[in-house]
């Protein structure tokens, strides 16, 4: 009686029939009454009802209107996204489900609360989102909410891949590769042109060449990369490689003899003679190699009634030969790119020079330029090193070390050398994995796949050799 005496009171109370002092054991016995308690039950049953009805109704209009937030796909990448009710703040929400077109992709583990796969739609999907509230009657049905999913594109898709005017007299093939048993390495070359050049139906102005001599047991390597902004780079960079190459095709054997002879006594006694010696005969020749492609563009640009800055190209080299245990490796490098011996075993780098960085981002200096040989300034691009064995010695145009390495610094960084080694291994958001025990041929192909990797903002040519 003690419960809801104060209830009827204040029911009497608000219809003016308030209880008089007098009346008070009249009103003890009709509190007990059986009708009345019945009827407060009613009452009390029936506010509950509405007060019930009005909170689960507000709940699912809270759940409908509350944003669930999707982040954005892309088609072909792994999606994931996981229902945590706490952290989006419907811990009302008991039981669901999600319908979705299956087309897009995606499966639903309720039990993981999660939606996953690799999507494969662009657009806007929409899930509906199916939800019972925890303290809801069995017979209640789902409430419907609808959830948007947004699926980007493949940025690869958007960008076409237009030939390029093969009747064009300086036409060079779109992508390029080779393979060969380099003495006792192997080398492997890969040139992709440029998604931004392939979009417009533009050039590829990368270039490389090499030879193997079996008889002398030198081998040379040279990549080169054509200035974009100049309308013959693609035949500069060309010329450039191919002269290289040609120099030491040509040279006479006696030389080739005089600097094994050198690199013999330096190899014996290393001293400050010696290798005044050593450094001479490379200065001298690789330096000579790239002036006469200097001199070859020249040619070329004066035939055509062009500027030399119309040919403007970059260039790195490498001479190599294996002595016994040792292998010798002298460079010349001109503009951005780079070049290293990379040890994976003993975790370190030799990078064989220093890019050419202009005074504004973008800049570079080329082979083209008429200072680069003025007052022997081309000896400074000259190294070499000696090591008893290497992982890999990597060329690279800059279609390549910008995306991987970013800044000059960092192709002195033997990090950045281990997370390319590692990349070319299937470190990469494609899981692309060039296989060096496999056959060259397989080798090849692999490579060429993986320079079709995606880095947002890098779209140049890209060329790579890569000797193992």
């Amino acid at each position: 009686m003690s419960e809801y005496k104060p209830y009827i009171e204040h029911l009497l109370q608000k219809y003016s029939l308030n209880v008089a002092k007098h009346h008070l054991p009249l009103f003890d016995d009709f509190l007990k009454d059986e009708r009345i308690i019945e009827a407060f039950i009613q009452i009390q049953n029936t506010q509950l009802t509405v007060i019930n009805n009005w909170k689960e109704k507000t709940q699912i209009e809270d759940v409908k209107t509350t944003q669930i937030v999707l982040p954005n796909g892309t088609v072909g990448k792994p999606y994931e996204f996981k229902f945590d009710f706490t952290q989006l703040k419907l811990t009302e929400i008991g039981d669901y489900n999600l319908e979705f077109d299956k087309k897009v992709g995606l499966s639903f583990n309720k039990s993981e609360n999660k939606i996953s796969g690799v999507l494969t739609a662009d657009g806007e999907c929409t899930l509906i989102f199916n939800f019972k509230l925890k303290n809801a009657r069995d017979e209640k049905y789902f409430h419907r909410k609808e959830i948007k999913l947004i699926v980007n594109p493949d940025p690869k898709s958007l960008w076409k891949n237009l030939a390029s005017n093969k009747s064009d007299p300086y036409w060079s093939k779109d992508d390029d590769s080779i393979n060969f048993n380099f003495g006792s390495k192997n080398l492997v070359i890969g040139s992709k042109r440029g998604r931004s050049h392939a979009h417009e139906a533009k050039f590829r102005d990368d270039a490389f060449e090499f030879r193997f001599d079996e008889d002398t047991g030198w081998g040379i390597v040279a990549v080169a990369d054509g200035a974009g902004s100049a309308k013959f780079s693609r035949k500069g960079s060309l010329i450039a490689c191919a002269t290289i190459v040609e120099y030491f095709t040509l040279m006479d054997a006696e030389k080739f003899v005089e600097i094994d002879t050198i690199i013999q006594a330096y190899l014996t006694v290393q001293n400050e003679e010696t290798l005044k010696a050593i450094n001479n005969q490379f200065i001298t020749h690789l330096g000579s190699a790239a002036l006469l492609a200097q001199n070859k563009i020249r040619e070329e640009a004066t035939k055509n009634l062009a500027e030399m800055r119309d040919f403007s190209t970059t260039l790195i080299f490498a001479l190599v030969k294996k002595y016994d245990n040792k292998f010798v490796i002298a460079s010349f490098w001109v503009g951005d790119g780079g070049i290293g011996i990379f040890n994976k075993e003993k975790n370190e780098v030799f990078v064989l020079g220093t890019p050419d960085s202009g005074e504004f981002a973008g800049q570079t200096r080329f082979l083209t330029m008429s200072d680069i040989f003025t007052d022997g300034a081309y000896a400074t691009r000259v190294k070499f090193k000696i090591v008893e064995d290497f992982t890999a010695l990597v060329l690279m145009t800059d279609g390549i070390t910008d995306p991987k390495f970013q800044t000059d610094n960092n192709l002195n960084r033997i990090e950045k050398w281990n997370e390319l080694w590692a990349d070319l291994e299937g470190a990469n958001q494609d899981n692309c994995k060039v296989d060096f025990s496999k056959p060259l041929e397989a080798v090849e192909t692999d490579l060429m796949n993986w320079l079709d990797f995606w880095s947002a903002g890098n779209h140049d040519d890209r060329t790579i050799a890569i000797l193992f």
